[in-house]
């Protein structure tokens, strides 16, 4: 597995709440060692599905076609976490295999699509405000106004 810098397995996405958000669901992640039934499951789905309504707002600044992309990964992923919940509903237990592709699933998506959709929306934050013309014309006469005054 590879770590990131500060020797954990996610990458900050240098959002505060998203990377929050990553932490508590890779703790329910972690602690998926031993038998895991309906219930662990169903708190890992709820803490998921929080943690992608949280994104879903910041997806606002990406191209319709990124965002489907990224919000169909999501149910996919809901959908995987569903189907585990069936079968330990049925008594039968998660196997380690089960949770290791929850886990690797969640790290590789928050190091790549998590981090660019936080990058995205910094981007899209830090794009110079627009003027319109008559703001524009506006400041000028001011400007001149300001001038014969002096």
């Amino acid at each position: 597995m590879t770590h990131a810098p500060d020797g954990g397995p996610l990458i900050p996405t240098g959002s505060g709440v998203i990377d929050a958000e990553h932490s508590s669901i890779l703790d329910l992640l972690s602690a998926m060692t031993g038998p895991v039934g309906p219930a662990e499951l169903t708190a890992l789905r709820l803490e998921v599905a929080e943690h992608f309504a949280t994104e879903t707002v910041e997806m606002a600044v990406l191209t319709a076609e990124r965002r489907e992309r990224h919000e169909q990964a999501h149910r996919s992923y809901l959908a995987s976490i569903d189907a585990l919940i069936e079968t330990a509903e049925r008594g039968d237990p998660l196997t380690g295999d089960d949770a290791n592709r929850l886990m690797l699933w969640f790290i590789v998506h928050s190091n790549t699509a998590d981090t660019e959709l936080v990058e995205a929306a910094r981007r899209a934050g830090d794009e110079p405000p627009m003027i319109s013309m008559d703001e524009w014309l506006d400041s000028l006469d001011e400007a001149d106004r300001d001038a014969l005054r002096s």
